[in-house]
């Protein structure tokens, strides 16, 4: 079973909190998932760590006909329900490592999830079945060069280098993020990338860049110009 930090009462406070300000997410991640996106329109989606529910109502607002979104956060999912109920969506909790659902859709899409499942291939191999032909997957994760290092958060020095190691050792890593022990698991980039290409074919890998627009708001955003936060990965079933 995937550790459940987001049910946390100390961390679930801070992320939100993160949330509702300025952040990498909104600035930086999901500008360029939304455009990676295909058609929504009639689509059936489902939302693997769906978090607070914000993407559900820009699938509703898009024209998608039915979402299923997953998340094991019980507050999560409370929240999701709180926020963004809408008659085409389904909100479940549940673990995305042990995937129980027996339906097919045309998008499967997740959003910084990936990094906290041990077995990669497993997952690859259950949104396979769950897909239909022809059908997309597109998830976002935390980067390997961010998720390489024993604390699995990567470090800048006095001169704006940024210090990393250990990453061609892969497996768990442990960290503070709002509170200590928060579980990530990393991954080659090449492991990563095969890994996928084994179930889909690849359409787009894509290392996140800010906007002007996001550096004027978030300054600090200059250092993704030195290394990436995140990697986005889009790919197909054949």
């Amino acid at each position: 079973m995937s550790q459940n930090i987001f049910d946390n009462p100390t961390f679930f406070s801070g992320y939100m909190e993160l949330r509702a300000g300025l952040n990498y997410n909104d600035l930086l991640e999901l500008p360029e998932m939304k455009k990676l996106l295909p058609s929504l329109l009639g689509k059936r989606i489902l939302d693997l760590g769906c978090g607070f529910g914000k993407m559900e109502e820009f699938f509703v607002k898009n024209g998608a006909s039915e979402v299923t979104a997953v998340d094991i956060s019980e507050k999560m999912i409370g929240e999701a329900i709180k926020k963004h109920s809408f008659s085409n969506v389904r909100y479940i909790r549940m673990d995305i490592s042990n995937l129980n659902l027996d339906e097919e859709y045309d998008i499967v899409y997740s959003s910084l999830v990936f990094h906290y499942i041990k077995d990669f291939e497993k997952l690859m191999r259950q949104i396979n079945s769950l897909l239909k032909k022809d059908g997309v997957l597109l998830f976002s994760q935390e980067h390997p060069l961010t998720t390489a290092t024993v604390d699995y958060r990567g470090h800048f020095d006095d001169y704006n280098h940024f210090v990393f190691g250990d990453y061609q050792r892969e497996g768990k890593r442990k960290g503070t993020w709002f509170v200590e022990n928060v579980e990530n698991y990393h991954r080659t980039i090449s492991h990563i990338i095969n890994t996928v290409s084994s179930f889909f074919r690849i359409e787009k890998v894509v290392e996140p860049v800010p906007s002007e627009d996001a550096l004027r708001l978030m300054p600090r955003m200059e250092r993704d110009f030195i290394r990436p936060t995140f990697l986005i990965v889009k790919a197909s079933k054949q």
